[in-house]
């Protein structure tokens, strides 16, 4: 293995680790409430519509929400920018994007799911699109800043 696929593989470890614990080291919000009554409040469903409730914000500003607009717009599509990048630079069976953005699907799709059941954060499809944004632009990136020969898969 070269150094360069070395170095890769920790700062894809190092960022996993990081997003565990932006994702999952919160506390549990205290509620009386029933679980599933708790889990029904965790969850959206609707495609679009937390984009379009912070879009909104966003184009009719007042001032402590549109900072929760932006961190939460760009932060899922920013935060996921290098997991698109290094899954296609650490698997050589991901080089190609459409892999790449398959197994990142995956892993965004556990991540949502985890979280819907611990109740840390919200279950959201919207989620899941933006972050394959960011993950689609890592893969852009990897494209852009890796030659063309390195983008093979390795033969197995």
């Amino acid at each position: 293995m070269d150094k360069r696929r070395k170095i890769e593989k920790w700062i894809l470890a190092l960022y996993a680790l990081g997003m565990l614990v932006l994702l999952f080291h919160r506390e549990v919000p205290e509620s009386t409430a029933p679980y599933f009554e708790q889990l029904t409040r965790h969850i959206n469903l609707s495609p679009l519509r937390t984009i379009r409730l912070y879009w909104g914000l966003l184009r009719h500003p007042r001032p402590p929400l549109v900072r929760l607009a932006v961190v939460n717009l760009a932060g899922n599509i920013v935060l996921f920018i290098p997991l698109g990048y290094l899954l296609r630079a650490v698997f050589p069976k991901l080089r190609k994007s459409w892999r790449a953005l398959l197994a990142a699907a995956g892993i965004i799709i556990l991540v949502e799911l985890c979280q819907m059941i611990t109740l840390l954060g919200t279950c959201d499809v919207d989620d899941l699109i933006l972050n394959l944004l960011g993950c689609a632009l890592g893969c852009g990136l990897y494209s852009l800043t890796v030659p063309k020969n390195k983008n093979k898969p390795e033969p197995t």
